[in-house]
Formats: structure tokens, C-alpha cells, sequence
């Protein structure tokens, strides 16, 4: 279906990154709007919002076991059937599009050539998600299966695409052994021995927020970004994994 005529006067409604949006006909008011993109490529960082039902899908691989953590695993999923997914993308001076996020390790059966970082399922030492850097947009029409996609938040965030990848890549990083230097720390950050054990309630809005933040930027929380408050600790990067020292510092 071919777009609707742009108007060129300074009224002419906008998105937030400046672009005309497209008139809507009479008839076709109770379509959704159509935002067409900039005119001129430069390098930014936003964030993108999207509704999902990944708690919904994901609830009846819950163990049915009668005991922590399993009964507060699926109580978590019930509550949030109704969440938004948010991801980091950029675009560099190439005018080349990538975004980040944090996902299932089966996910995407195509996307493990993006795969730059991991992170275990509790006490198994099993690689439960990873962190994706994938070329191109967030789609904003309909996803990889087909389905139709709902933006809740799509908005640029003062930040450098490039700390925004390099914090990225760093927050599941798995290079280290337990005990190999440098691999001591408090669990506040990831320093190469793989990123938090995975949680429910620790997730992509948690890395997005955590990697906002080392760049300089805070935001509140957008409406429905569960796990978005989260503090992440990084169990497998801190001083309990790595051997005493021979003698005092």
C-alpha cells in the first residue's frame, strides 16, 4: 500500500526524531500512523520499547515443583503476562544500523552468529541466555515470525554508540576462568567470567538500564519494562570464585 503524501509545512505533526508523519485518509482513521524515516543519517543511540509475551510462553517450562525458587519463578511470570521488551540500537557515522538486547539462547537459531556474551541459569552452569548485537532496526511493523510489533517507547538517548557496544559486549563477556587474573571483584560488574545468572526479574531491561547508565544516562522506567529496576549482580564475578591470595595484599 503506497504512503500517503507528506505535507512540508512546519506543522505538518512530527515524530519524536523529527520526521513528517504521513496523512492519514478519512477513511482509514482507525489505522495506526505511518512515520517514515529521517531524511539524514548521522550517528545516535535510541531506545526502542516492545510489547511482548515472552512471560506467557516461557511460564510452562517452569519446573511444577512445590519449592523455591520455582513456586516464585511462576508467581513472577503470572504477574507480568503483560510486559514490554526494550533494546538498544545505534547507528554510526556509516549510516550502518545495529541493536543490542538480551535474549533466550533459543530465540533465534540464526542469531548465534551475533551472540557476544552469555549468561547461566541458576546453580547449572548452563548457558541460559545470551547478549545479541545484530545489524539492522527493531522492526517496527512486524517480526521475525510475522507477527504484528507494538512500540511502546521509541526515543533517542544522549549517548555514544560506541560506549553503548563496548558496555554491551562487556556485560556478558565469557573469556575467564574462576581463579584466572583479575576475575576477583564484588559482583558488581562482569570482569570475563560471564554475565548474571539468569532470573526472571533480571533481563533485557535490566542490562539496557545497567548499560544506559555506564554511558552517562538515567532514566526512569518505562511503563511495563519489568526487571527494568533490577540491580544485576554478577555471581560468577566476584571475590567467592577466585582462590585466597598466598599471603596479605
Amino acid at each position: 500500500m503506497a504512503a500517503a503524501p507528506i505535507p512540508t509545512e512546519k506543522s505538518a505533526p512530527q515524530n519524536e526524531a523529527g520526521a513528517k508523519a504521513a496523512v492519514t485518509p478519512l477513511d482509514q482513521a482507525s489505522r495506526a500512523a505511518i512515520f517514515l524515516e529521517p531524511p539524514t543519517i548521522r550517528p545516535q543511540v535510541r531506545l526502542v520499547g516492545v510489547t511482548t509475551d515472552v512471560a506467557k510462553r516461557y511460564r510452562p517450562f517452569i519446573p511444577a515443583l512445590p519449592v523455591p525458587p520455582f513456586t516464585h519463578w511462576r508467581q513472577w511470570f503470572q504477574e507480568h503476562e503483560h510486559s514490554v521488551h526494550c533494546v538498544l540500537e545505534w547507528c554510526n557515522e556509516k549510516g550502518e544500523w545495529f541493536h543490542g538486547e538480551l535474549r533466550s539462547t533459543h530465540f533465534d537459531s540464526n542469531a548465534a552468529q551475533y551472540r557476544v556474551g552469555w549468561g547461566e541459569f541458576p546453580g547449572t552452569g548452563y548457558d541460559a541466555y545470551g547478549i545479541y548485537i545484530m545489524p539492522f532496526r527493531v522492526p517496527r511493523d512486524r517480526d521475525r515470525k510475522g507477527q504484528p510489533v507494538v512500540i511502546t517507547v521509541d526515543e533517542e538517548v544522549p549517548c555514544d554508540y560506541r560506549k553503548v557496544e563496548a558496555e554491551i559486549r562487556r556485560y556478558g563477556a565469557k573469556y575467564a576462568k574462576p581463579g584466572d587474573p583479575g576475575t576477583g571483584g564484588t559482583g558488581k560488574g562482569n570482569v570475563g567470567l560471564g554475565g548474571p545468572a539468569y532470573k526472571p526479574a533480571q533481563n533485557s531491561n535490566t542490562m539496557v538500564k545497567y548499560v544506559l547508565r555506564a554511558c552517562g544516562f538515567t532514566r526512569s522506567v518505562p511503563d511495563l519494562a519489568v526487571g527494568w529496576e533490577t540491580e544485576p549482580n554478577f555471581p560468577f564475578s566476584s571475590n567467592i570464585d577466585a582462590p585466597p591470595p598466598d599471603g596479605p595484599p
